[in-house]
């Protein structure tokens, strides 16, 4: 039975905080469908270094446009429409780019959504950390929310909760930090994401963490 600071700290937060599915109802879900699987991802993009609430505006103008799939990015010729529809979300000469690529790469090299599902986690996240615009914690939110592979997300948020706890001695990188959270912990998708939303939710507030719901 794992018993460290870390997992205690995790049911102190779950029985502080409540069931994380009821803020976060869609990237918590048990049964997330292929279409809110490929929103999270493009949401994923969208939020880098932004607040979900600018890359939620930018995801929706894509919802109403029609042009919120994996396939009808990849198709696109020209990144102008993208760009206007993107761009609430800030960084609007590059997220474009990293849509583009990344729906590329999920399309022609993977087979949709369906495809990395059926991957093994390590080898897949290897392959995304070769993408365009996908960094560690971009790559890990893929896994971890859009494909429900156990793997933990190392943000802002988190680093500041280690920091807060004492967990880790400063400056340590983002594979060091991801390794003491797995290691410390059960290797359960469910826990992974409930944890990560948790750790941003003792950081800004209950309500202020609190997701709607994707249209879809």
């Amino acid at each position: 039975m794992v018993d460290t600071k870390i997992f205690s700290l995790y049911k102190d937060l779950l029985k502080k905080y409540g069931d994380p599915e009821e803020l976060w109802p869609d990237w918590c879900s048990k049964n997330k469908n292929l279409k809110t699987r490929e929103l999270i991802a493009l949401g994923a993009i969208l939020t880098q270094r932004t607040s979900w609430r600018n890359a939620d505006l930018a995801l929706r103008n894509l919802i109403k446009e029609n042009l919120h799939t994996l396939e009808k990015i990849a198709q696109l010729s020209d990144l102008k429409k993208l760009t206007g529809l993107v761009r609430p979300a800030g960084f609007y000469t590059t997220k474009p780019k990293r849509l583009l690529a990344f729906s590329k790469f999920a399309i022609e090299e993977c087979g949709g959504i369906r495809g990395m599902l059926n991957q093994d986690m390590w080898p897949l996240r290897k392959k995304l950390l070769q993408v365009y615009g996908i960094g560690p914690e971009t790559a890990d939110t893929f896994l971890l929310y859009a494909f429900d592979k156990p793997s933990f997300v190392i943000d802002e948020y988190t680093k500041r909760f280690v920091r807060k706890y004492k967990l880790s001695a400063e400056n340590k990188t983002y594979d060091y930090l991801k390794e003491v959270f797995e290691d410390a912990l059960p290797k359960d998708v469910m826990l992974f994401q409930n944890y990560h939303v948790l750790i941003i939710v003792d950081q800004k507030g209950k309500e202020a963490s609190r997701m709607e719901n994707l249209i879809i």
